[in-house]
């Protein structure tokens, strides 16, 4: 009687999903830092020397915050002359909001419900997803898993 529970109990074990066989919308879940970008954006700079984190959670949520290193400070905070916040602010790109993965198609498709710049606010924006180890690209963004 033992034995055939023992065997049933491994049985089980082996159909079991092992974290190998997790899906990649699965494997999108976690915090991930900017390594390089190209934006199409006129006279955008954040990602001339890129910074940044993009976090995607399990529940469909993400927020991205891109900010090139480098760039100037300002002379008197967020109260600087005009000049100077324009060059802050082109060098940062910041949205957040809802997502949702076509697996077959391997895209992601990004909702913004706010971001730096309001312009795309309520509007979609669909990613082709490549995932190779603790690499992520979308589209032409490359980001690296955090560890802990």
């Amino acid at each position: 009687m033992k034995q055939s529970c023992l065997g049933i109990i491994v049985a089980i074990g082996l159909t079991l999903p092992t974290s190998a066989q997790t899906s990649l919308k699965e494997q999108l879940v976690g915090a991930w830092a900017l390594v390089s970008c190209k934006s199409e954006l006129p006279g955008s700079s954040f990602c001339a020397n890129p910074n940044g984190i993009f976090i995607i959670d399990a529940s469909g949520h993400y927020a991205m915050v891109y900010a090139a290193r480098g760039r100037h400070k300002t002379s008197a905070g967020r109260a600087s002359p005009a000049e100077e916040l324009k060059a802050v602010v082109a060098g940062a790109a910041a949205n957040f909001g809802t997502w949702s993965f076509n697996e077959a198609e391997k895209t992601i498709t990004f909702h913004y419900d706010g971001a730096l710049f309001p312009n795309p606010e309520g509007m979609d924006f669909k990613s082709t997803v490549s995932l190779s180890g603790d690499e992520l690209k979308l589209d032409q963004d490359v980001l690296q898993r955090i560890k802990r």
